[in-house]
């Protein structure tokens, strides 16, 4: 039986080792200068004397900071390939939606699910496939739901 794509790309880590790696080292070096700051300067009452200790700490933070920004930045890049791999690439599609014949938004061609808080076009991108009721706009804002942001009716 064969993998589909989308399905390889789940079955891969979030986070390679690599990044992994790099954020353990950089999160124990940042804490180990923390620490370290933090012991230079417990027993000093005089500022000058602490501000070695003090820029010690700070370096950890940013050390430990780094770690934490390449594993958001590592995370991000995972997400956006596990997306192009569901949904495929969506440049060039159209900002606007094509809402039938009739392009009045106050029409009954605007859908929604129940419990959702947007409501669409009915060609649009976001509701293709989806058995939605239709309602008129005023119906829609009166339930708390709000235009959609790709078709925008």
């Amino acid at each position: 039986m064969h993998s589909s794509p989308s399905t390889a790309v789940r079955a891969t880590p979030l986070w390679p080792q690599p990044t992994l790696i790099l954020w353990a080292f950089l999160s124990g070096i940042g804490v180990a200068l923390l620490v370290l700051g933090w012991a230079q300067v417990r027993s000093e009452s005089v500022y000058a004397d602490q501000v070695p200790g003090i820029n010690m700490a700070v370096a950890g933070v940013i050390a430990a900071g780094a770690g934490a920004i390449s594993m958001l930045l590592a995370g991000r890049r995972a997400v956006a390939v596990r997306r192009l791999a569901v949904i495929g690439d969506l440049r060039g599609m159209p900002v606007r939606a094509s809402a039938g014949a009739s392009g009045d938004s106050t029409s009954q061609n605007l859908v929604a699910g129940e419990g959702l808080r947007r409501f669409h076009r009915a060609g649009c991108t976001m509701a293709q496939g989806r058995n939605w009721s239709a309602a008129s706009r005023p119906e829609h804002e009166r339930a708390g739901r709000v235009a959609c942001g790709v078709c925008r009716p």
